[in-house]
């Protein structure tokens, strides 16, 4: 599963080992402990790649076999591509700009997206 957290400071991806179904009932149960509001809904986050990154051909080619309906990639120009993906959102609110998305992918494409985004941080 890969879990982007968005923050004041930016986003933060990690590849975690834990089911979406885990981590969605973990989080809602820390919400429930702490007395604090949660809004989870289905939702897409994206963000760029360097187009020229080594990878984002096998990326493409995994996207084909794996997952058409969960991935999208997307040129934005002449350097970047936009990596957008379906899963979901969990913030404190409907409105909240800062919060985690959540996204259960294939394996491998986990594993590329992961290696892929930690290349250019």
């Amino acid at each position: 599963m890969l879990k982007l957290n968005y923050t004041d400071y930016g986003l933060f991806l990690e590849q975690v080992t834990a089911s979406l179904d885990v981590v969605a009932t973990q989080r809602v149960m820390l919400a429930v402990h702490i007395g604090e509001s949660l809004h989870l809904e289905p939702s897409q986050a994206s963000f760029l790649l360097p187009i020229e990154l080594p990878g984002i051909n096998q990326l493409e080619c995994l996207l084909r076999q794996h997952a058409a309906d969960t991935i999208a990639l997307t040129s934005v120009d002449d350097d970047f591509v936009e990596v957008s993906l379906k899963g979901t959102w969990m913030a404190s609110s409907a409105n909240a700009e800062s919060g985690t998305f959540i996204t259960a992918l294939a394996p491998e494409s986990e594993m590329l997206i992961y290696e892929l985004w930690q290349v250019t941080q």
